[in-house]
């Protein structure tokens, strides 16, 4: 099982998870590039072309989560560029290097500055943030990403996903916006 690491704010516009897996780097690094792996943890279905140009495409159709493969250096890096919503130099990327008993992940989220139009008409989430409707992350976003890099863990463990209190991780998200995004 992973630790729980919480979500930080690099700045404004990137956040960054860390955890830890009890796995070989080479386990890791098949479930964040592997399609069958992802649309097991994260979203389905997917298709990933884990290659410089290759295309990616999670959860569907309707889906906004896709783009393109900016790089990979397996088993270390890979960077998905986008999705769309994040702007042109947005990205989503997984770093991994051994650990003792393991492996570590680094997750880094950037949004393009000025880039968020918030086509979705959501609200602002905290509603007190400064920037409003126009914060590219909400706790439901942080909150997701947070289970789904349990979900990850329980994967690699061979264990079926555990319950996600939704609710809980968007107001943990929440506290942790209105104390420390930028």
């Amino acid at each position: 099982m992973a630790d729980a690491g919480h979500a930080r704010f690099i700045d404004r516009h990137t956040i960054e998870f860390v955890r830890f897996y009890p796995h070989p780097i080479e386990r890791v690094w098949r479930a964040v590039t592997d399609a069958s792996e992802i649309a097991a943890w994260f979203f389905s279905p997917a298709r990933v072309e884990a290659r410089p140009g290759g295309a990616y495409a999670l959860g569907g159709p309707a889906s906004d989560f896709r783009g393109v493969v900016q790089a990979v250096e397996p088993p270390r890096l890979v960077r998905y560029g986008g999705p769309a919503p994040h702007g042109p130099e947005g990205y989503w990327q997984f770093e991994l290097e051994d650990a003792p008993g393991g492996t570590r992940m680094k997750f880094v989220q950037h949004s393009q500055p000025g880039f968020w139009s918030n086509a979705h008409g959501w609200p602002a989430d905290p509603p007190d943030h400064p920037a409003g409707e126009l914060n590219p992350w909400r706790p439901a976003t942080l909150g997701g990403w947070h289970a789904a890099f349990d979900h990850l863990g329980d994967r690699m463990d061979g264990a079926p996903p555990r319950p996600v209190d939704e609710a809980a991780l968007q107001d943990l998200y929440r506290r942790l916006m209105r104390r420390t995004q930028p």
